[in-house]
């Protein structure tokens, strides 16, 4: 019965989207909307159960589209706009991140060295920090 169930879904997403880091991010954000609107007792909870709907509407129709050149695009405009963040995110235990006082320049320092001065690989300035 399981095999059954099974094979009927491969088959059902056979050249679908299926679950990329933008639908999974939808399906997240919508939850994150729909907290509030179990605690707010005025009529803005309808506006939050509503864009509840609408982000998991729009997450599942990414999921189940046959248009995938399209729904790469939106992906790869996700993660582009987005991989800035999940860089750090991703390098904070290792890594302290500053930004250049006179070019604002992002610049990256290993953890744990102690008072270091930094040289801006752009525009050469230095400047102390602690690391």
């Amino acid at each position: 019965m399981l095999n059954k169930i099974r094979g009927w879904l491969y088959k059902f997403m056979y050249g679908r989207n299926g679950t990329d880091e933008l639908s999974r991010f939808l399906l997240y954000l919508s939850f994150i909307v729909l907290i509030p609107s179990y605690f707010i007792q005025s009529n803005v909870r309808y506006v939050f159960s509503g864009l509840f709907w609408v982000i998991i509407i729009y997450s599942y129709f990414r999921i189940f589209s046959k248009k995938l050149y399209n729904r790469k695009k939106e992906n790869d405009w996700y993660l582009g706009k987005t991989n800035y963040i999940r860089t750090r995110f991703t390098q904070r235990k290792n890594y302290r991140f500053f930004d250049c006082p006179k070019c604002k320049t992002h610049l990256r320092v290993p953890k744990g060295v102690g008072n270091i001065t930094i040289t801006c690989k752009k525009c050469g300035h230095q400047f102390d920090r602690k690391a």
